[in-house]
C-alpha cells in the first residue's frame, strides 16, 4: 500500500513538472499523454488515501488535450484566412501594375536634397550649351563674310591663334587651381568670357567699321606677297578673329572643363551615376 501511494505521488509530481522541463517533451499534447500513460500505468485501481480515481485523472487530462486541440485549430484557421487574403492581394494584376507604375514614377523623382543641386546644374548646363550653339554658328559667319576675308582664314586662326591661346589658358588655369577654391576658379574663368561677349555685342561690333584698320592693311598688302592675304585678313578683322577664338575657347573651356569640374565638386558618386547620363543626353 505504501509503495502504491509513493508511486501515485511521484506520478502527480511528474505531471506538474512536465511543463517546466526542456528537451523532455516538446508539445503540450505530448506532455499530457506522458502524464496519462504514467498515471494509468501506476494506477490500476483506486487510491483511497488521497481521494483520486483513475477515471477522474483521465477525464481531466482529456479535457486539457481537447482545449489544446481547439486552440491549435483556431490558430490554423486564422493562418489559412490570412494566407488567402495575401494571395488575393498578390493575384490582382491591375493593382500590382498600378503600384509598380507609381513606384517607378516616384523612384524617378529626385529627393529634395538632390533637387537643390540638380535643378541649378541643369539650368546652368542649358545656358552654357545655348550660348555655345549661338557662338559656334556666329563665329564662322563673321570671319567668312568679313571684308576681304573668306574661308581660307579659318585654318590660320585655328593654328596661330586658338592653339597658343589654349596653351596659355591651361597654364593660367593650373595656377588658379593651386591658389583658389574650385568654385572661385569657375567664376574667375567664366566672367571674362561673359564680359567680352557683352562688350563685343554692345560696343565692338556696332563700331567695327572704324575699329578695323582697313587702310593700314591695304597699304601693307601692296608690299607683301599674295600669300599673306589670309593673315592680313585676320589683322584687318581683328575683332571678329578675337570673337572666333573666344567662341572656340567657350566650347573647350566652359562647356567641357569648368562645368564638369564644378559638377564633380557639388555631387556625390551615386548622384553622378544617376544624373550624368541625363546631362549627356541633353548635350
Amino acid at each position: 500500500m505504501l509503495i502504491r501511494i509513493m508511486q501515485a505521488t511521484a506520478s502527480i509530481v511528474m505531471l506538474m513538472l512536465c511543463p517546466f522541463t526542456q528537451g523532455f517533451v516538446t508539445s503540450p499534447i505530448g506532455r499530457v499523454n506522458m502524464g496519462l500513460q504514467m498515471t494509468l500505468s501506476h494506477h490500476h485501481h483506486q487510491v483511497d488515501g488521497f481521494g483520486f480515481k483513475r477515471d477522474q485523472i483521465a477525464s481531466s487530462i482529456s479535457a486539457a488535450k481537447s482545449n489544446i486541440l481547439q486552440q491549435q485549430q483556431k490558430n490554423k484557421r486564422k493562418n489559412i484566412f490570412a494566407r488567402k487574403m495575401s494571395d488575393a492581394a498578390i493575384t490582382d494584376p491591375g493593382e500590382e501594375e498600378k503600384k509598380g507604375f507609381l513606384g517607378r514614377f516616384k523612384a524617378g523623382i529626385p529627393p529634395a536634397n538632390e533637387r537643390k543641386k540638380l535643378i541649378p546644374l541643369a539650368l546652368m548646363f542649358f545656358c552654357i550649351l545655348f550660348n555655345y550653339t549661338i557662338l559656334r554658328d556666329t563665329k564662322d559667319v563673321l570671319m567668312i563674310t568679313a571684308p576681304k576675308s573668306g574661308a581660307e582664314v579659318i585654318p590660320f586662326i585655328k593654328t596661330y591663334l586658338n592653339l597658343p591661346t589654349a596653351i596659355g589658358f591651361a597654364a593660367i588655369y593650373a595656377k588658379l587651381c593651386d591658389k583658389m577654391e574650385h568654385k572661385n576658379v569657375f567664376y574667375a574663368c567664366t566672367i571674362p568670357f561673359l564680359a567680352f561677349f557683352t562688350i563685343f555685342a554692345l560696343i565692338i561690333y556696332p563700331n567695327s567699321g572704324w575699329l578695323h584698320p582697313h587702310a593700314f592693311v591695304d597699304h601693307v598688302a601692296q608690299i607683301l606677297p599674295a600669300g599673306f592675304a589670309a593673315p592680313l585678313a585676320i589683322v584687318r578683322n581683328w575683332s571678329f578673329a578675337m570673337f572666333y577664338v573666344m567662341a572656340e575657347m567657350w566650347g573647350s573651356v566652359v562647356t567641357s572643363l569648368l562645368f564638369w569640374g564644378f559638377a564633380n565638386e557639388v555631387t556625390t558618386v551615386d548622384e553622378a551615376k544617376k544624373y550624368y547620363p541625363l546631362f549627356g543626353m541633353g548635350a
